[in-house]
């Protein structure tokens, strides 16, 4: 048995990958998400009034309405920060424009894959692809934004890599 100590400089970094896009309905979306929060939002601040006291009303949508523009302007740029990439051996999403943060699961500690779609994505045509890890809680990985040709075509591409690795 050998306990040979590898060169990090030979190995591939997860920076150096290539990642692929999200569907651009995505945006649509996360738009979408945005407006139905701030909606509600604004309706709560709306409930100010029954203080009799219209100033904080007023303060609390124009507060609203500027976070929430601020927000979208967020998310138009950071959806160009996501994106997905499955290698031979593993898989990663790449999130965050402010703070980055690339997720990577080996398939060998895979532990279920799934499509699911929410209200919102149903409505646009769209699916995401969970990855659960069960070595631990916080260890799953979802890829938002995909077709349903391929949310299909990368499940199966882990069930395949699932497969050899049982072998």
């Amino acid at each position: 048995m050998t306990n040979v100590q590898p060169n990090p400089e030979q190995r591939g970094k997860i920076e150096d990958l290539t990642f692929g896009k999200l569907n651009g309905k995505y945006r649509a979306v996360q738009i979408a998400g945005a407006v139905l929060v701030y909606s509600a939002l604004a309706a709560m601040a709306l409930l100010l009034l029954i203080s009799d006291n219209i100033w904080w009303c007023i303060i609390a949508e124009c507060m609203n309405i500027a976070v929430f523009v601020f927000n979208i302007m967020i998310l138009r740029k950071a959806y160009l920060f996501k994106g997905y990439a499955l290698r031979e051996h593993d898989i990663s999403y790449r999130t965050g424009m402010i703070f980055p943060k690339i997720t990577t699961i080996p398939y060998r500690r895979i532990q279920q894959v799934s499509i699911e779609q929410n209200p919102v994505s149903k409505f646009f045509g769209l699916y995401s692809v969970e990855v659960v890890n069960g070595a631990q809680v916080l260890s799953s990985l979802t890829i938002p934004g995909l077709t349903e040709d391929m949310a299909r075509q990368i499940k199966n591409c882990i069930t395949g890599k699932l497969a050899d690795c049982n072998d």
